[in-house]
């Protein structure tokens, strides 16, 4: 979908009302079977295995080395398990699944991308933009759950997401019902378009995959800590993320970062010469350069000065 929004004005409706995005290329799988939410739960950090319909949880896949695969979102529903992937990422965690289905399962997993929309709804009036497009007089989810409604005579579902300038829904819905899905919510908030999602994200601090989500970093180094359970069972790479916890000392943190100039990703940021961390996402828009990386927790503990070659970098507190 397009918009002729500026970033400027994506970056002041957002943080005034609500901004409309469409998350194209996010994936979705559904699990079906008596055991579906066993095996995630198995498989991923996070307790999802008590779900009942209408809940949902941000869990993270992680490596026997407890290296991030993918942070996705589990929405339970009577008789099947709608897993968000990251972008163009479901195919390829559909094979995961199904590679660590046993014997004794009883759990069918399917990439259901091509027949499913997903939009993102951003900004301090998120649930309100969703209320009107549904002519509901409110809409009161916790996080990560969800419930039906219908926008344009479509069936849609709405879900509470991470919050970005200030709140946060998604909107899915049969991807043969989009044109009147889309057309209900943006009647309602401005849409905009990636660059101008992606510079909001930022600021919010919102990891994604392929940036900060990715093998080189454990979930808590990502800041992930509410999507772990440090009580549920074993789980693949629990080891190496309780050892973590444990011991109550991270290599590296992800932090937000204001660069003096524009930055890229993969620009290394160093402290008094020495390479400390790794610039994973940037973007430039009206409140200047900012940026998300992973930096050594020693040097922010000790509050030393940062930079990206000659380019000044400031952490920005939470």
């Amino acid at each position: 979908m397009t918009t002729n929004a500026t970033i400027e004005q994506a970056y002041a409706v957002a943080h005034e009302s609500a901004v409309l995005v469409d998350h194209d290329r996010r994936g979705m799988m559904a699990l079906t079977g008596e055991t579906r939410l066993e095996l995630i739960n198995r498989m991923s950090t996070q307790a999802v295995a008590e779900l009942r319909s209408g809940e949902g949880a941000a869990t993270v896949l992680t490596t026997n080395i407890g290296r991030i695969i993918d942070r996705i979102i589990v929405y339970a529903t009577s008789a099947t398990a709608y897993v968000l992937t990251g972008d163009d990422h479901a195919e390829a965690l559909a094979r995961y699944f199904l590679r660590n289905i046993f014997f004794n399962d009883d759990a069918q997993v399917r990439d259901i991308s091509a027949e499913t929309v997903v939009f993102g709804i951003y900004g301090p009036g998120a649930t309100e933009v969703v209320a009107r497009a549904a002519q509901l007089p409110t809409i009161d989810l916790s996080l990560h759950h969800w419930r039906s409604i219908e926008i344009g005579g479509a069936t849609a579902y709405a879900h509470r997401a991470d919050p970005i300038a200030g709140g946060g829904c998604f909107v899915t819905a049969n991807a043969t019902d989009r044109p009147a899905v889309w057309a209900g919510l943006a009647a309602e908030a401005l849409s905009i378009d990636e660059p101008a999602y992606e510079y909001l994200r930022i600021e919010a601090g919102v990891p994604r995959f392929r940036h900060e989500l990715t093998l080189d970093y454990i979930p808590l180094e990502a800041g992930l800590w509410d999507d772990v359970s440090f009580r549920k069972g074993c789980y693949t790479g629990q080891e190496i993320i309780a050892r973590m916890e444990s011991r109550g000392k991270l290599a590296k943190r992800l932090v937000r970062l204001r660069a003096s100039e524009p930055v890229e990703a993969g620009m290394t940021v160093s402290a008094g010469g020495r390479v400390v961390g790794t610039i994973t996402s940037a973007a430039s828009g009206p409140e200047g350069a900012l940026a998300l990386g992973y930096v050594k927790s020693s040097t922010l503990a000790e509050r030393a000065a940062l930079d990206a070659g000659d380019i000044t970098l400031a952490v920005v507190e939470s």
